[in-house]
């Protein structure tokens, strides 16, 4: 799960599609080319404030991905087109990681932060200062990357500082190259940005942990990045990574405008 969360930073999805939304995104997760999740990211983003919401399910695939539900939802402002998350929260049902997290976020400051349960193993975690709760993201927001000059490189180079209520790692992004694509129902076709990605751990982690140490190591990481429609921002059309075992992968099979 926790590679889900970082490509996407959505965590799980699968909503029904919304009355008003500016954006509606139906994604599948493939493990070896096999459908083994589902699900959608609604999105309304204005001059003035956004908000963004998600739930869903997996199929359990071996030892990587188990059966699980969840749901996100965060909202906030937007100043000179950059969002400002004021209130997340996630909640998930899983095999293996099941609780809540709930956040106040002002002008990008973490305020509060509730988690349960607890994380455990506390004195084997990298503490989480208070500086590191500074200038962040949560998970849900940083996957809407705001971007004035549209499929350009640099809207590709930049780094994610994001906090998801347990831990603070960032997202390295930079540009690997432009490609056209379309979705599967044909309502995206263009091009997109495809961006490396490289996961750095911060703090709130076992650096011990093998699963930390293999990710922030992993060097396949990509993201399709798409816009949404005529607003200055891009949206996740297509993650992947290339693991030991094979290729996972979560990609948007329709993609809705607003009328």
């Amino acid at each position: 799960m926790r590679l889900l969360a970082f490509f996407f930073s959505l965590q799980l999805i699968s909503l029904a599609p919304a009355a008003g939304a500016d954006l509606y995104l139906k994604y599948k997760l493939y493990a070896l080319g096999l459908p083994i999740g589902s699900g959608v990211l609604l999105l309304n983003v204005n001059d003035e404030s956004y908000s963004l919401s998600a739930n869903g399910q997996t199929a359990a695939f071996g030892r990587l991905v188990s059966d699980g539900r969840g749901s996100a939802e965060v909202r906030g402002g937007v100043r000179d087109r950059n969002l400002q998350p004021e209130a997340y929260s996630l909640d998930i049902k899983s095999e293996d990681d099941s609780g809540s997290v709930a956040m106040t976020i002002r002008s990008r400051d973490v305020k509060k932060v509730a988690v349960d349960p607890p994380q455990d193993r506390m004195k084997e975690r990298i503490k989480v200062t208070a500086g590191h709760l500074k200038n962040v993201l949560d998970p849900l927001s940083a996957a809407i990357l705001p971007a004035p000059n549209g499929l350009k490189k640099e809207s590709c180079n930049r780094t994610l500082r994001i906090y998801d209520g347990k831990e603070r790692y960032d997202a390295h992004l930079s540009y690997k190259s432009t490609r056209t694509t379309k979705t599967a129902d044909r309502r995206f076709k263009g091009k997109v940005i495809v961006c490396r990605v490289r996961y750095e751990p911060v703090s709130g982690h076992r650096p011990k942990r093998k699963a930390i140490q293999e990710l922030a190591a992993n060097k396949s990481m990509e993201v399709w990045l798409a816009p949404v429609g005529s607003k200055p921002y891009l949206v996740p059309l297509r993650a992947a990574i290339s693991l030991p075992f094979g290729s996972l992968v979560v990609e948007a099979e329709k993609y809705k405008l607003s009328d």
